[in-house]
This record gives structure tokens, C-alpha cells and sequence, in this order.
């Protein structure tokens, strides 16, 4: 299969470089001096194209080095420039030492002459021009590369959004939440109405947030900051003093954008098995920082973690979200964990920093 690939592309590379081959050789049938033999002209075009194709290669690598950037940079065609200068002198050097060779010439005695009919100037030229060339179809195959790889991650993080979508729902809906939900409604309806009301209220809130069909691969962090804390607050009703919830929000964290439901589903793995099912209850910290130009989410609570939790749980939240980062972000975002047995567990994610994307209705930080 590696072999198939290998001749496929040496074909493919043989073939762009062909009509510049013949037009080499009609050319040189057609201006030269003195009428040449069939075989010198192609002699001669098999010099001049040969060796250009084979340079080509290193201004490949070159161009591959050096990526197109997404800014106008001086420094990118101050290299390109003087890339393409010795280009075109390495082309000329190599093409009449090949040429020598094949013809059975002095190569000096060639490089003299043609200083002194003036062609090494129009040769020079063409050996830019060459490099222009090449280098124009290294980048137009980087952009497609580029435009093929943003719509595959793109296609991803949707596919991930689907599933942290469901997921959330399922984790919102299932047999044991409501139960619970509807537990500590019934049993505010009795101790306090308000707090009963202000219940449903949170839980319809969080539900309808879920549910959300305007929802895209980022929110603003805002908007998943106000989600997390209907949360907390919902859950603190349940949990009442056993839930004590520290945070530390840089307040220009508001500027950034995060995947959808990643704060939230930190912080309800961090309740669900950390906090749930201890009796004493605990602590969850939550951070969020700024650290140069990128973004930090912290959620630390002091229970055992997922492992020495009695709730179970498949760790499919943690791995669907690191498998989104990755889709929206590349290899520009983290997840890390950090557990520290039975006195801790830590999640943490780092992100670019990215402005709120322009809305109708933004909100102020």
C-alpha cells in the first residue's frame, strides 16, 4: 500500500512537471542559434526541468516550514524572497552542470557565455518565476489541507455537542435526579413556598438550557457561568449546608468562550460523586483566571473522585468533553486531572481565549 502511494505521487509529480519539459524543448528548438539535434534539446530540457523539479522539493520543505500566516508578516516574504534568489542561482549552477555533463561540455566555458549574451538574466528570471510557482501550489494545497482539517474538526465538535447535549440531558432526566428534585420540592411545599417556587423555577431554567437548540459549539463564558450557578444553586437546596461552594471568577474571564456545558459538567461530577454520597457532605472550588492568553477553568472538590464514589459512573462526561476540546480547539486546549486520593480530586481545562462572538443581545462582564 506504502509503494502504491509512493509511485502514485512520483507519478503525479512527473506529470505537473511534463508540459514544462516540452515547452522547454520546443523552446530551445525554436531560439537557439544554431538549428540542435533532437537529442541535444532534449538534453538540454532534461537538465533545465530535471533539475528544477528536483529543487522543488526543498521549496516544499521550505514552504511547509513556513506556513502561510493569518497576519501580514514582513519577515515571511523577506524569506521568500531570498529563498527565490537562491533558487534561482542553485537552478542555474545545477542546470548547466548537468547539462556539461550530458553534452560532454566545459561548464565554466557554458556559465561565460551566457553572462555574455545576457540569457543568465532571463534564466534568472525564469528560475524566480519557478519558485513563485511552486511555492503558490505548495500554499494552495496547505489552504485545502487547512479548510479539509477546520471542517472535520468542525463536523467533530458537533458530533460532540450532540452527545454532551444528551448526555446532560439524560444526567438532567434520569429516575434518581428527579427523585430527588421532586423530593426537595414536596419538601420545601411544606417548610417554605417561596423556595419550593424559586425551585422550579431553577430546575425549569436548567432543563430549558439544556434543551436549547440556539446553543453552538462555544458560549460565551457568561452565559455558562449563569447555567452553572442555577445549578449549584438547585443543588444547594437539595444539599442544603452539606454543599459549600467556593469561587474565584477573574472577572475578565467574562470576555472568553467556552465549549457548551464544560463548567456544568465539571461541577456536576465534582457534586455527583464527591459531594452526593457522603454523609458530612463537602467543598467544591471553582476558579476561573486568565493566564496570559489563556483561559483556566478550575473545579477542585475534597472527596474521593469518581473512583471511590458509591455512585458509579462511566467517566464518559470527562472523556466526551476532552474529545470536544480537541475537535473545536486541536492541540491549543487541555484537560488535566489531578487525584489526590481521598483528600481531593481536580479537573482542569485550558483554553485560547476567545472574545464572546457578536450577538443581538450581548451581555455586559
Amino acid at each position: 500500500m506504502r509503494t502504491r502511494v509512493v509511485v502514485r505521487r512520483t507519478l503525479m509529480v512527473v506529470g505537473a512537471w511534463l508540459p514544462f519539459f516540452f515547452f522547454w524543448l520546443l523552446f530551445f528548438l525554436s531560439y537557439a542559434r544554431e538549428r540542435p539535434k533532437l537529442g541535444t534539446a532534449i538534453s538540454s530540457a532534461f537538465a533545465a526541468i530535471g533539475t528544477a523539479a528536483l529543487l522543488s522539493l526543498v521549496v516544499w520543505r521550505f514552504c511547509a516550514r513556513n506556513p502561510w500566516p493569518l497576519n501580514v508578516r514582513p519577515g515571511f516574504y523577506v524569506r521568500h524572497f531570498a529563498a527565490a534568489m537562491a533558487y534561482a542561482a542553485a537552478w542555474i549552477l545545477a542546470m548547466y552542470w548537468i547539462e556539461g555533463i550530458l553534452l560532454k561540455r566545459k561548464f565554466f566555458d557554458d556559465l561565460a557565455s551566457a553572462f555574455s549574451s545576457r540569457v543568465l538574466l532571463w534564466q534568472f528570471l525564469m528560475g524566480v518565476w519557478l519558485y513563485g510557482l511552486v511555492a503558490g501550489v505548495a500554499y494552495g494545497i496547505q489552504t485545502r489541507r487547512r479548510a479539509n482539517e477546520s471542517e472535520s474538526r468542525a463536523l467533530k465538535a458537533e458530533a460532540a455537542l450532540v452527545g454532551a447535549r444528551l448526555e446532560a440531558l439524560r444526567s438532567r432526566l434520569n429516575p434518581h435526579f428527579l427523585f430527588n428534585a421532586l423530593h426537595t420540592v414536596g419538601a420545601l411545599v411544606r417548610e417554605d413556598a417561596a423556595r419550593a417556587e424559586s425551585a422550579v423555577e431553577k430546575l425549569g431554567d436548567i432543563l430549558r438550557q439544556t434543551l436549547s437548540e440556539d446553543a453552538g459549539e462555544t458560549v460565551s463564558f457568561r452565559e455558562e457561568w449563569d447555567l452553572t450557578q442555577r445549578y449549584l444553586e438547585f443543588e444547594q437546596l437539595r444539599y442544603g449546608d452539606r454543599l459549600a461552594v467556593s469561587r474565584d471568577i477573574d472577572p475578565r474571564a467574562f470576555g472568553c468562550r467556552t465549549p457548551t456545558f464544560a463548567l456544568q459538567t465539571l461541577v456536576e461530577n465534582a457534586v455527583r460523586h464527591s459531594i452526593a454520597n457522603r454523609v458530612e457532605g463537602g467543598r467544591v472550588e471553582i476558579t476561573a483566571r486568565l493566564d496570559g492568553r489563556s483561559f483556566l477553568l478550575r473545579v477542585r472538590d475534597d472527596g474521593p473522585g469518581p473512583q471511590g464514589s458509591s455512585n458509579g459512573g462511566t467517566g464518559y462526561g470527562l472523556r466526551a468533553l476532552k474529545q470536544r476540546l480537541a475537535a473545536v480547539y486541536g492541540t491549543a486546549a487541555a484537560l488535566q486531572i489531578q487525584d489526590d486520593g481521598p483528600s481531593g480530586y481536580e479537573v482542569s481545562i485550558r483554553l485560547p481565549c476567545e472574545p464572546p462572538a457578536p450577538r443581538g443581545d450581548s451581555d455586559d462582564a
